[in-house]
């Protein structure tokens, strides 16, 4: 009888591997559906959305302008952006740079610091130039808050000096300091070199200086003092805020600036009570050339504002009708998300909102109706967050999906 007979070794070696190929497969199979997969996803139905209408505002033709508030940044700006010589507007970072090194809460007066034979001899060096000054004796003991107030208020020349080097030590480190702050608040076009704006080399722009303005206005202190109309000092006596707008047309601060190549400069500060919340409304003017050139900027800051103020409110956002965002999963599960509550949020006409939505629970399954995410509208440092409903379950995925997925 021909014909070969396979061995009961043969055999028992294919029906090893068949069994080891099996064993793969089984053991693949569990590790894939048990391997771990994402849950859903949630996306806004659209990134952004504006509000209707445009903002409208015109600039004077002269120098340079901008505006905007303390929580949504600037809006608005001239074409102009050319640095120019800001004067005394430069002691806004002064004070700002004072107020980050030493801050002061508010009923606080802060550390004495005592004039010395240096501090008399700019006062009377600056008086003699025609300078703004606050006069001081050897000896005298002024407070921190004494001093930011005769810098901001009679706008002493003499007090940003001294306040300059007591946080820095010297004229130099404290310019260096100045311009270093510029640069972190993406003022990109200024450059300080001295404390106070006497020199002509101590330049920027609107855009810039609202930044400054901006971050200064945070400080309570600050906030506080550049509304005094005046003050009561050892040595000077009563002084006056050169800012004669101050109180007028809602203006509650913030300084005055002009030389003669400066020309007027202005930046101004007026709050706005919208619903239960205060803004303030900052607005630039730089670079008024003019007879009585500070009275200009003044005149053309205050246009601005009267322009502007009614602009500024609460408006809603819209709900589309599909809901602002989806939930999504790779099994193809979908439902939409609607919010339950009417969405609002400060701002003017045509500011961009950005929307993003943030899941609060991605446990499965997820019943229909539930606050699964949350909704977070916002604009500059304006935030508003609604919850979010799904209108659909979510289920997990079935087990062929999961066996089957890449």
């Amino acid at each position: 009888m021909s014909g070969s007979i396979k061995s009961p070794k043969s055999l028992n070696s294919k029906g090893i591997l068949i069994l080891f190929l099996a064993f793969l497969i089984i053991v693949g199979g569990i590790v894939q559906i048990n391997r771990p997969y994402s849950i859903v996803e949630a996306k806004p139905i659209s990134p952004s959305v504006n509000l209707p209408g445009s903002f409208s505002v015109t600039f004077p033709e002269q120098g340079e302008s901008a505006v905007g508030t303390e929580n949504l940044g600037v809006i608005a700006s001239s074409e102009v952006k050319t640095p120019i010589p800001i004067a005394s507007v430069a002691k806004i970072m002064t004070a700002y740079l004072v107020l980050k090194t030493y801050p002061l809460k508010v009923g606080q007066d802060g550390p004495n610091i005592t004039m010395d034979e240096q501090d008399v001899t700019e006062y009377q060096n600056a008086l003699n130039n025609g300078y703004s000054v606050v006069k001081v004796e050897q000896g005298e003991k002024l407070t921190e808050r004494q001093l930011l107030e005769g810098l901001l208020l009679p706008s002493g020349d003499n007090i940003a000096d001294k306040l300059g080097r007591w946080v820095s030590g010297s004229d130099a480190a404290f310019v260096t300091k100045m311009n270093e702050t510029a640069k972190s608040l993406g003022m990109t076009d200024t450059n300080y070199s001295d404390a106070s704006g006497v020199s002509p080399t101590t330049v920027s722009n609107a855009v810039d200086q609202f930044k400054i303005a901006q971050a200064a206005m945070e400080d309570p202190i600050f906030r506080e003092i550049v509304k005094m109309p005046q003050t009561t000092l050892p040595v000077a006596g009563i002084v006056y805020n050169v800012n004669a707008m101050l109180g007028r047309n809602g203006i509650v601060g913030i300084k005055t600036g002009s030389t003669s190549k400066a020309g007027g400069n202005f930046v101004s500060a007026t709050p706005i009570t919208v619903g239960n919340k205060t803004h303030f409304i900052i607005a630039v003017v730089l670079g008024q050339q003019a007879v009585r050139s500070l009275q200009s900027a003044m005149d053309k800051n205050v246009k601005i504002l009267d322009q502007v103020r009614s602009e500024f409110k609460i408006y809603p956002i819209a709900q589309p009708s599909a809901g602002f965002g989806q939930l999504s999963s790779a099994w193809k599960s979908k439902s939409d998300l609607k919010a339950t509550e009417h969405l609002q949020i400060f701002g003017y006409p045509g500011m961009e909102v950005s929307l993003s939505i943030k899941l609060n629970n991605s446990q499965l399954p997820t019943s229909s109706n539930k606050n699964v995410a949350t909704l977070t509208i916002q604009s500059g440092k304006e935030i508003q967050s609604v919850p979010l409903q799904n209108t659909q379950s979510i289920k997990p995925p079935g087990l062929l999906w999961r066996l089957f997925r890449y």
